[in-house]
């Protein structure tokens, strides 16, 4: 049975705008919206971003200039689907289930997003089974979440 269908859609100059209007903006808005688990990811995908501009550099700038964290498109995308697919899985869920940002972890399984909702089965359902679907241009990501009921 299908508990809810979710779906949220967002331009990806609000994240942007969000991540720029102060120096601490980055770390507040990932530590808002992001599992332990995915924060952990999100630290290693930082480091992979910061090496990929100090090589990009040659280490031709000035130390300072490496030291701080450039917000490129890829990290703009990065949070922009897991905003995008946690606020779909919200709202197929919603009534239901209110959910927290931190309820929901998404994770990549052969390219393909995989989340996994915690807590749900302290709301009265263990056997639930999502869907997903993600979609990004370059001015926006969708994504699309449906959620089905297990019976036995």
């Amino acid at each position: 049975m299908i508990l809810g269908i979710g779906i949220d859609i967002i331009h990806l100059s609000r994240i942007k705008a969000l991540l720029t209007r102060k120096p601490t903006s980055l770390l507040h808005f990932s530590k808002r919206i992001l599992s332990d688990g995915e924060l952990k990811e999100f630290n290693i995908f930082l480091s992979n971003q910061k090496k990929n501009l100090i090589s990009a550099n040659n280490l031709s700038q000035n130390n300072s200039k490496q030291d701080k964290i450039m917000i490129n498109n890829n990290i703009i995308k990065y949070l922009a689907v897991r905003w995008t697919l946690k606020e779909a899985a919200y709202k197929a869920l919603f009534p239901h289930y209110r959910l927290t940002w931190k309820d929901i972890s998404i994770s990549k399984i052969k390219e393909k997003p995989y989340l996994m909702i915690h807590n749900v089965s302290q709301k009265g359902n263990n056997n639930i089974k999502v869907h997903s679907s993600v979609s990004h241009d370059e001015k926006y990501v969708i994504s699309q979440v449906l959620i089905e009921s297990i019976t036995c």
